[in-house]
C-alpha cells in the first residue's frame, strides 16, 4: 500500500548561475527518466491498484458512536 506523501521541509536555495541551474535541471531530468524506466512496471501497477475501485461499500446505517469522547 502506498505511503502518504510527506511534506518537504523548507530548503535554503542558494543563488546559482544560469549554467549551474541548467546543468542541475538536466541531471534531475536524466535521473527521473532513468528511475521511471527502471521502475515503470512497478509504478504502473501501483497506480492501477491505487485507482482500482474497492469492493468495500460503507454501511450507510453505521453512524458515529455518540458515546465516544473523542467524537466531540
Amino acid at each position: 500500500m502506498p505511503q502518504p506523501y510527506t511534506t518537504l521541509q523548507p530548503v535554503f536555495w542558494p543563488p546559482l548561475s544560469d549554467d549551474a541551474v541548467l546543468a542541475i535541471r538536466e541531471v534531475l531530468f536524466r535521473l527521473t527518466d532513468q528511475f521511471e524506466t527502471r521502475y515503470a512496471s512497478q509504478i504502473r501497477d501501483a497506480e492501477r491498484e491505487e485507482n482500482r475501485p474497492h469492493d468495500h461499500q460503507p454501511d450507510l446505517f453505521d453512524g458515529p458512536d455518540f458515546d465516544d469522547p473523542l467524537l466531540f
